[in-house]
């Protein structure tokens, strides 16, 4: 259950370069999970570990002996853990720090709380305790400085692409422009055209007007002269 946990936060949160499950370690230990980062820290190895037995002890437990002999047993499981974790995957020149991932909030308040000699030891054996929660906040941070190192690693590129935007963005408002000097240009010339039709349209009527006055004219010549009375 705690493997699966932790995989879904990391998977969630982190690119597939940049953890492996399962990963084998020089000293060939093998531990559920190792995030890569660049630089120190390097690789942080997590191990998933689940001490619920001892702590269903704690709950359950009514009396005063009960409650002193299920804190000593979830001591002891715990140290156990902190003491496997330190031993097998935290390698000089290859490991600085090693996570043990508790997969209940409720054990890790626990532990926090009520069990400061464990928090102690592990940090003098460079053990991290996470829960799904600090684990999360762990994992996105992580995302954060991979992202950085990128654009940090790609600065160059990311320079050169922006160069060439720039000069993109440049010819389109050339471009533009000529666009803008066609659909004038176009505007002037349909506004000829139009002043042209509107001549031919006033020439036009003007023939027709003098044919009307020609035709007036003829017909008047040719009506017949009014003959007169005789007295």
């Amino acid at each position: 259950f705690g493997e699966f946990q932790m995989e879904a936060l990391i998977k969630d949160a982190l690119p597939p370069s940049a953890y492996a499950f399962q990963a084998t370690l020089s000293n060939g230990t093998r531990v559920d999970c190792l995030i890569r980062l660049p630089g120190p820290p390097g690789i942080i190895p997590i191990d998933s570990k689940f001490p619920l037995e001892a702590y269903r002890a704690i709950q359950r437990a009514e009396t005063e002996t009960d409650k002193k002999n299920a804190n000593r047993d979830f001591s002891k499981d715990v140290g156990t853990h902190i003491k496997h974790i330190a031993e097998r995957y935290i390698i000089r020149n290859e490991t600085d720090w090693a996570i043990m991932f508790l997969p209940s909030e409720a054990i890790f308040a626990e532990l926090n709380t009520n069990f400061a000699n464990m928090v102690e030891e592990a940090y003098r054996r460079r053990v991290g305790f996470a829960s799904p929660s600090t684990l999360m906040a762990l994992v996105n941070t992580i995302g954060s400085i991979l992202k950085d190192g990128q654009m940090k690693e790609q600065a160059g590129l990311i320079q050169n692409q922006v160069g060439l935007m720039l000069n993109d963005v440049r010819l389109l408002d050339e471009r533009v422009g000529k666009l803008k000097t066609h659909f004038r240009q176009a505007s002037e010339d349909i506004e000829g055209i139009s002043i042209s039709s509107g001549k031919i349209t006033d020439r036009g009527q003007k023939i027709e007007d003098v044919q009307l006055d020609e035709e007036d004219l003829t017909e008047t010549l040719a009506a017949p002269e009014p003959r007169l009375k005789e007295v």
